[in-house]
């Protein structure tokens, strides 16, 4: 359990930038992982600390180390591209012992004193002798290319090829079959088992195959990925196997591919099946110099269980998995790319052990207790040690703090990491991606605390190393202030309801619905009809002769709180009254009652003042119309003919509902005369026959509901 140290943060006061500080804190292992280390390791705890340091054994002129093998006298064998050459290192020396005619080495195996070396393409099983180089051509499967090879115990030689996707058995002797016809383009990767059946990956379909001593064969998984890229089995014959899916170009080297192109259309007929497919090879090898993380590929590990269940055990984002390797303490190896790195992993969990420089690592080995690793895009071959590096750094990724920002302290949380044993540096700007435009790393601070030194900007980026290397030395966390500069808040929208319409909170009767005013405004002449309620709750809309509604939306980029101030004024005054300020709600509703009829404007301001009382920003609108009508429409009568002609008028708005009434009976509508209700001067008629001797009143409404009622005299 960790027990984290206080922070004491600057909180900045400067009128541009917000109050509240916000924290970006990198403490586990997914956030260590997501940086670029070199010299560090990470735990599976989520620690960074000093990683074991890494040995280069040999360089190669050739760019590509493929594959290794380890023999018992402790030589190493190595093969290579793009000229087909086999290396044997023995102690510090390294010597080419042999060239193939062609110009891959993909795999190699070693047994009973000899070297087995599969070329590509148009591959053949050389066997070689690991003393003086003399080759002699052991099996040749008639197959473009040789990308696994592994022993059974009986001595026969299992060999993955493609782009036919066959599986050959070939025994001591070299003589050799077809063991299983895969529907994949190529078996990439094989691994034995004790009960002497074949574990087999492919690529194209991505499937998981476990083969029998007869031949026969089922897939014990179909994987969402395309390629299986290497399988081990463990001591426990516990399977483990890496899937890749390859988002970057064709990744067989240039001068394979050439040659590939040429040859591998001349197909058996027995091999048509896949000829449409021979030309094109896409394994997950990559050679892109760039190295460029966000266009890798993704990555899945499963656990083969001894009942044939396959389980993911652990994903990887941008970053695939080339080989696989026993370590100690019941963990197996990762070696990956485009990020050359170097894993452990134990019960899904992984820890990162190392990364090299050259950024792909396409073998791994854990033989005799060394871990040793071979890279492509810079051929090389490093080994594990055990004593800590002597130079680590560790770069975070560059942050996007979401806005111009400028930076406080920094804390680091960990054991050891004080009295200038752990040094941490800053730089910033404003691009995605660091560049020249940034700004130079600040100097290295050798403390646990301080502050950072960097100009503000939007994206900040920082380094730590290790200037005193220990192995007791633990981060387990980093935390940097920062305060974002402050933007106005944004009045979105502002519109006023149609007359009458309010929305409330609370519970009341069912309609006809009788509203009491309940919040009176203690500052001024307005009242409202409901309680204060969440600022983002409309309510329930219900109508209010009198009232009028008025509903806004806003928004603050930094996060702030807004308040609200609504001002009003009689159109074609200058000078604004207080309507209702202070307000954290999205509507207010109030009684127009207490003003005299006529044209009104608008105001609304919002601040951000609450969270920046020393630099508050506002956003206004103005100029927004509306309308107060409280008085009722008049209603007139006149004779013409057999009709009486009923006139209702409205100076401020038109003219709503008009009905009338005979002797306290039931409402009848009345529609006007041009046949449509829509100014402020309608004219009705009545037939006599329909009223006379009756007592008759006319009700009419106009459109902010008033009322007006008179009685019909008849002369």
């Amino acid at each position: 359990m960790r027990i984290r140290a206080a922070l004491l943060i600057c909180l900045f006061t400067t009128p541009l930038f917000a109050v509240a500080p916000q924290f970006w804190r990198v403490r586990t292992v997914e956030d260590f992982l997501g940086g670029e280390l070199e010299g560090f390791a990470v735990t599976s705890n989520g620690e960074l600390t000093a990683g074991p340091s890494l040995k280069k054994l040999a360089s190669f002129t050739d760019p590509f180390v493929l594959a290794q093998v380890s023999a018992p006298n402790g030589d190493r064998f190595f093969g290579t591209g793009n000229d087909g050459k086999v290396y044997r290192l023995r102690g510090t020396d390294l010597k080419a012992i042999y060239t193939a005619p062609e110009p891959e080495i993909y795999a190699v195996a070693y047994r009973d004193g000899a070297l087995y070396v599969g070329t590509s393409p148009n591959g053949k099983i050389y066997r070689v002798d690991g003393e003086s180089g003399k080759a002699t051509v052991f099996f040749d499967p008639k197959q473009a290319y040789i990308w696994a090879l592994t022993f059974l115990d009986n001595g026969d030689l299992a060999i993955g090829t493609g782009v036919d996707g066959k599986l050959f058995r070939v025994n001591t002797k070299g003589e050799g079959k077809v063991w299983f016809d895969s529907p994949e383009t190529h078996i990439r990767s094989l691994a034995s088992r004790r009960d002497g059946t074949l574990l087999a990956g492919g690529s194209a379909k991505g499937r998981i195959y476990e083969v029998r001593a007869d031949g026969s064969a089922h897939a014990l998984y179909d994987s969402a990925l395309n390629e299986i890229s290497a399988i081990y089995v463990d001591a426990n014959n516990v399977g483990w196997a890496a899937a890749v899916s390859n988002t970057l170009p064709s990744s067989v080297p240039a001068k394979a591919a050439a040659k590939t192109a040429a040859t591998t259309t001349t197909s058996s007929a027995g091999d048509a099946k896949k000829e449409d497919a021979a030309p094109s090879v896409e394994v997950s090898f990559s050679f892109d110099d760039s190295a460029n993380t966000s266009q890798a590929g993704s990555g899945e590990i499963y656990k083969i269980n001894q009942d044939g269940f396959v389980e993911i055990a652990r994903k990887f984002d941008r970053e695939m998995v080339y080989a696989i390797a026993g370590g100690p303490n019941g963990t197996i190896l990762l070696s990956t790319g485009p990020q050359g790195r170097i894993y452990s992993m134990k019960e899904g969990e992984v820890s990162l052990l190392a990364a090299v420089p050259e950024k792909q690592i396409v073998s791994i080995s854990n033989e005799g207790g060394q871990t040793v690793v071979t890279t492509t895009n810079s051929g090389a071959v490093y080994r594990l040690e055990s004593t800590p590096n002597a130079k680590a750094e560790f770069r975070s990724v560059a942050k996007d703090v979401e806005r111009f920002s400028r930076f406080g302290h920094f804390h680091i949380d960990g054991r050891q990491v004080s009295e200038g044993r752990v040094a941490i540096a800053f730089r910033s700007g404003n691009t995605r991606t660091p560049d020249a435009t940034w700004s130079p790393w600040s100097a290295p601070v050798a403390a646990a605390d301080g502050s950072i030194d960097a100009p503000a900007g939007r994206y900040l980026q920082w380094r730590v190393t290790l200037p005193k290397p220990s192995a007791d030395t633990i981060i387990d966390d980093v935390t940097v202030a920062f305060v974002n500069r402050n933007v106005a808040p944004v009045i979105d929208s502002v519109s006023v309801q149609d007359p009458a319409v309010v929305y409330i909170t609370g519970s009341y009767p069912a309609s006809p619905q009788v509203v009491e005013a309940t919040n009176p405004d203690e500052y001024g002449i307005f009242s409202s009809l409901d309680t204060p309620r969440d600022k983002n709750e409309q309510g329930k809309k219900v109508f209010r002769k009198g009232y009028r509604t008025i509903s806004w939306r806003g928004h603050d980029d930094n996060g702030d709180s807004i308040r609200y101030a609504l001002s009003f004024r009689r159109k074609g005054s200058e000078k604004w009254l207080r309507l209702r300020d202070n307000l954290d709600e999205s509507s207010l509703n109030f009684d127009t009652s207490q003003l005299p009829d006529g044209i009104y404007q608008l105001r609304l301001v919002a601040t951000d003042g609450g969270d920046n009382p020393d630099g508050a920003l506002s956003d206004t609108k103005e100029g927004l119309e509306f309308q107060i009508d409280n008085t009722a429409p008049v209603i007139s009568f006149s004779n013409q003919g057999e009709d009486v002609v009923v006139r209702v008028s409205d100076k401020l708005s038109t003219v709503g509902k008009v009905e009338y009434s005979a002797d306290a009976q039931k409402w009848l509508r009345l529609t006007p005369a041009d046949g449509i209700a829509d100014s402020g001067d309608e004219t009705y008629r009545i037939r006599h026959s329909a009223v006379e001797g009756k007592f008759v009143i006319v009700r009419a409404t106009d459109a902010f509901y008033n009322v007006a009622t008179e009685s019909v005299t008849l002369p």
